[in-house]
């Protein structure tokens, strides 16, 4: 597996604005990963592909998009090649030393120039990965699930999508300030404005010296956990 293909959905809707949005995801998914064996992550039509060094920290990437907003979800991938013949030896390579009894092939032709349609890319993989596994084929409730994306000038095959928690890219919708108390409301509505794209500042009152340093010692914790959402400027 050598990239990380993103999906996102909300981002998707903003027509004119669209491109400074993903403009604006790209970003930050670059500076959330530092560190972590990328090599590039750029944009292609509806999806931003990550570029993996062979000594990159998948987990420890894995757990960093899950605070990243703007994304759908996302999959560890094998990049093919343009054509039935790579994509189906890419699919075939990926599931040495999987076992599984029942399969899936899920197809996404994002490109439509590509000469296959989706079901006829979905029945050819299927076939010949039938033919290598013997295992049964089942669209409704499969043990394993094979995606493949078609987009230009390439390929992209997963076998596991995770969730992330989508929204916007922080950044997008300015900086709003949260009075941060010692209960849990505020702290979920700053989440959730941070989910909307805003980039959120903290203030919380304490009673020092007059009360011990309880109230302080929460807020701490509870911004330090927040803001693994939201990047520096």
């Amino acid at each position: 597996m050598n990239r990380v293909v993103v999906h996102y959905h909300e981002v998707a809707l903003k027509r004119g604005n669209r491109r400074a949005f993903v403009g604006q995801l790209v970003d930050n998914i670059g500076r959330a990963l530092r560190g972590t064996g990328v090599r590039r992550v750029r944009s292609v039509p509806g999806r931003i592909v990550i570029s993996l060094t062979p000594r990159a920290d998948w987990p420890e990437i894995a757990r960093r998009l899950q605070w990243v907003f703007g994304i759908a979800n996302y999959s560890l991938s094998r990049r093919s090649e343009r054509t039935i013949e790579d994509i189906t030896a890419t699919v075939l390579g990926t599931l040495d030393g999987q076992r599984f009894a029942s399969f899936a092939v899920r197809t996404k032709r994002a490109d439509k120039s590509f000469p296959l349609p989706s079901p006829e890319i979905s029945r050819a993989v299927g076939t010949a990965v039938q033919a290598r596994t013997h295992a049964a084929v089942d669209l409704n409730d499969p043990e394993l699930t094979i995606n493949i994306e078609v987009v230009s000038h390439e390929a992209f095959v997963a076998l596991e999508r995770l969730p992330g928690p989508g929204g916007l890219p922080v950044g997008t919708s300015g900086t709003v300030l949260a009075l941060l108390s010692g209960g849990i409301d505020s702290p979920v509505a700053a989440y959730r404005m941070m989910r909307r794209g805003c980039r959120v500042e903290f203030v919380h009152f304490h009673g020092a010296p007059y009360q011990d340093r309880t109230s302080r010692e929460k807020a701490t914790a509870r911004v330090r956990l927040l803001t693994r959402g939201q990047l520096p400027s």
